[in-house]
């Protein structure tokens, strides 16, 4: 049912006067649209044209410059940024912080960008860190977690976690990650697995002690995506510990679907709460198809086309089933 169609059976029920279907309507047409977050995504990809562009810059014209000048430039306008975020830094606080200023956010993205530019030239230019590659990622997620906490920011949150989860992989297999995919590794299988696990157990200490709860959406995020692909790696790769793969994958994912049924339930995290239901879904999805075809060993292409057709089905329906209200057409004014 379109708004439309729903002033208009409110005016029948004489719930509106005869004229205020066609008012509201009309204010309703005239009614200006935030583009609050298409402001903000074209501000976070600029800075990430530009961050791009300077790496080029700095790979094209090394030689000309010199290596000293563009360490210097760099370093000055990450000093810079850094010096702009700290000047407009939020007030402390264990709940979520709102900015004193509207670019003091993409400042400090863009320091931490610069930052990452200046440590790998100097690591390419001189070698800083010598042979040890885990400390080129180690840095940043050292110096990227507590400048998430102060300055309330989940993007450098994400970077942190990134760096963090490169620099595992790194220390476990520092050369062969150059060479091939990590998880043919079982050390790499089970650091990954580690240390999702461990951050997660680390996001929902924070959210019950209630120090930036909301950073558990970025916790999550990240370590239930590197969970669930280190658990597909295993389940793929080692043939001895197959069962014990699936079977963690599974209590993984419907781990992940009651959380999202949990965070439905709550009006300020509903809309966050389809990630979760769609990544317990996708992934469990990929484990089923993985092990039906491995044991089952299905013959002609009919039984192909018809398990692929009836479990789409499936899973959309389920999917659709599982939207939030507010999301659905047919039940929104």
């Amino acid at each position: 049912m379109s708004p439309n169609d729903i002033l208009n059976e409110l005016g029948k029920q004489g719930i509106l006067r005869a004229d205020q279907p066609t008012e509201i309507a009309e204010i309703e047409r005239k009614r200006p649209f935030s583009l609050h977050w298409e402001l903000r995504s074209m501000l976070y990809i600029g800075i990430l044209l530009l961050s791009t562009g300077l790496g080029l810059l700095v790979y094209d014209n090394f030689d000309r410059i010199g290596h000293g000048a563009l360490l210097a430039t760099i370093a000055t306008g990450c000093a810079g940024c850094f010096v702009f975020a700290w000047r407009y830094r939020p007030e402390w606080t264990m709940v979520q912080a709102k900015s004193r200023s509207t670019f003091g956010d993409y400042a400090l993205i863009m320091a931490c960008l610069l930052f990452l530019t200046l440590e790998g030239y100097a690591q390419y230019a001189y070698t800083i860190f010598g042979n040890r590659y885990g400390l080129v990622t180690l840095l940043p997620a050292v110096l990227f977690v507590p400048l998430a906490y102060r300055f309330d920011h989940r993007g450098v949150l994400g970077m942190a976690l990134t760096a963090l989860i490169s620099w595992v992989g790194l220390t476990v297999r520092p050369l062969e990650l150059y060479f091939k995919t990590n998880f043919f590794e079982r050390e790499t299988v089970f650091s990954a697995v580690i240390l999702a696990l461990i951050l997660i157990g680390l996001a929902f200490v924070l959210e019950r002690q209630r120090i930036k709860a909301h950073f558990t959406y970025t916790y999550l995020t990240i370590a239930g995506n590197l969970l669930m692909v280190a658990l597909l790696g295993g389940l793929f790769n080692f043939d001895d510990l197959r069962i014990g793969f699936a079977l963690g994958l599974a209590a993984t994912c419907v781990t992940f679907d009651q959380y999202a049924r949990r965070m439905r339930k709550n009006p300020t995290t509903a809309d966050g709460s389809f990630l979760f239901l769609l990544m317990s879904v996708v992934y469990g999805y990929i484990g089923v198809t993985y092990l039906f075809f491995h044991y089952l060993r299905p013959k002609g292409d009919d039984a192909y086309y018809w398990y692929f057709i009836l479990t789409g089905i499936a899973l959309v329906y389920y999917l659709m089933s599982q939207l939030p209200k507010g999301n659905r057409t047919n039940e929104s004014l």
